[in-house]
C-alpha cells in the first residue's frame, strides 16, 4: 500500500526533527567550544576547521526548517507533492553539510590532542559518517524495481493539517531548547567576561531572541490545551501557523547574533563579525520567509 501523501509528509518531517535536534546540539557545542581555555592555544589550522564547521552545520540547519515554513507559508498546511520532494532535499542536504562538519570537527580535535595525522583522521570521519549516511541507502535504492509516485496536491482533514503543524513546531523546538541552553553555559565562562561590553550586549540579546522563539513555538501547545480543551479547531490551525511561522523571526536575528559572536572569537575582527551576522540573517530570512512567500505569490497567479 502507498502512503497518502499527508501520511508521507508527516514521516518526512519526523525524520528532519531527528537531525533537526542533532544539528542544533552540535552548533551550541561548537559555539561553547570557542570559550573554553584550550581555544586560546587553538592554531590557525584549528580555527579554520572550527570555521567551517560552524558554517556546515549552520546550512544544514537553515535547509531543515524550510519545509515547515513553505508548509506553513506556501502551501497552507496543505499537501503536495513539491513540499514532499522539497522536504527530501532539504534532508539530504543537511545530511551531506553534516559530513563536513564531523570531518572538520574531527581534525580540529585530532589537531588540538597533538594527533600524528590529523587530516587523515578528519578524512576518515567524513568518509564513515558519509558512506553510514548515504552509501547504504544508495546500494539499497538500487536494488529496488519500482519506485512509489508522488501525488500533486492532497487536502488532508482538520486534524492531520493541525497534528502536522504540531509537529513542525517539534521539529524546530528541541533544537532551539539545546542552543539556548548552550548560551546559558557561555555566560559563566571567563572567557565571556573578557569580551568587549558591546559583544556582550550581543550574546545577552542573541539569549533573550532564542528564548522568546522557544516561548512562540512552545504557545500553540498551551493554546490548544486551554483554550480548546485539545480539540480540532480552524481558528487554533490559523493561530498555531501564526505561532510557529513568528518564531522563525527572533531565532533567525539569535542566530545571526551568534555567528556574529562566533566570527569575533575565531578572527577578532569587527568587520569579519558584521559581515557574518548580515549574511546569515538574510540567508535565514531567505529561506524560511521571502522563498516561501514568493511560492506562495506564483501558486496564487
Amino acid at each position: 500500500m502507498v502512503s497518502a501523501l499527508s501520511a508521507r509528509l508527516k514521516v518526512s518531517l519526523d525524520e528532519l526533527r531527528m537531525q533537526m535536534l542533532g544539528t542544533q546540539v552540535l552548533f551550541g557545542f561548537q559555539l561553547q567550544s570557542l570559550f573554553q581555555p584550550g581555544f586560546e592555544r587553538a592554531t590557525f589550522a584549528e580555527r579554520g576547521a572550527d570555521a567551517i564547521a560552524l558554517t556546515a552545520i549552520l546550512i544544514s540547519f537553515a535547509v531543515l526548517a524550510v519545509a515547515p515554513a513553505e508548509h506553513r507559508l506556501t502551501e497552507g498546511g496543505d499537501a503536495s507533492g513539491r513540499l514532499l520532494k522539497t522536504s527530501y532535499r532539504c534532508a539530504e542536504i543537511a545530511l551531506a553539510t553534516m559530513t563536513v562538519a564531523f570531518g572538520c570537527v574531527s581534525f580540529s580535535i585530532a589537531a588540538h590532542v597533538g594527533a600524528e595525522h590529523p587530516i587523515i583522521v578528519g578524512a576518515l570521519v567524513w568518509l564513515v559518517t558519509f558512506l553510514g549516511w548515504f552509501g547504504l541507502g544508495w546500494a539499497m535504492q538500487a536494488q529496488r524495481s519500482t519506485r512509489a509516485s508522488i501525488e500533486e496536491y492532497e487536502m488532508p482533514d482538520l486534524h492531520t493539517k493541525i497534528d502536522q503543524m504540531l509537529t513542525e513546531a517539534r521539529v524546530i523546538l528541541p533544537g532551539v531548547q539545546a542552543m539556548l541552553g548552550f548560551q546559558l553555559i557561555v555566560l559563566m565562562t571567563e572567557a565571556f567576561e573578557r569580551l568587549p561590553h558591546d559583544y556582550q550586549k550581543l550574546h545577552f540579546m542573541a539569549l533573550a531572541l532564542a528564548a522568546l522563539s522557544v516561548v512562540l513555538l512552545i504557545a500553540p501547545a498551551a493554546v490548544h490545551r486551554i483554550a480548546f480543551s485539545g480539540e480540532d479547531d480552524a481558528r487554533f490551525h490559523q493561530i498555531g501557523t501564526m505561532l510557529v511561522s513568528g518564531a522563525l523571526i527572533p531565532l533567525s536575528f539569535a542566530i545571526a547574533a551568534d555567528c556574529a559572536l562566533a566570527a569575533w572569537k575565531l578572527f577578532e575582527s569587527e568587520s569579519a563579525s558584521t559581515v557574518a551576522a548580515i549574511i546569515v540573517a538574510c540567508l535565514l530570512l531567505g529561506l524560511w520567509y521571502a522563498l516561501p512567500l514568493q511560492l506562495r505569490r506564483r501558486r496564487v497567479s
